[in-house]
């Protein structure tokens, strides 16, 4: 095959793909630690209603 029948290859959209996919990325990194911190702060919350329904309830 002669050289000039090759195709030039464009890596450009490539390049975008993978700052695409990276951002995605951060964005659901980013997500599920608000989800993990959302569920510690209900479970602090419980915890600490339990304990003042316990505390009262003597």
């Amino acid at each position: 095959m002669k050289d000039s029948e090759w195709q030039e290859l464009d890596f450009s959209d490539f390049e975008d793909i993978q700052v695409c996919e990276k951002k995605k990325s951060k964005k659901q990194n980013k997500r599920k630690w608000r989800e993990i911190e959302a569920f510690k702060e209900q479970q602090r919350q419980k915890r600490e209603l339990d304990f003042c329904d316990n505390y009262y309830s003597y």
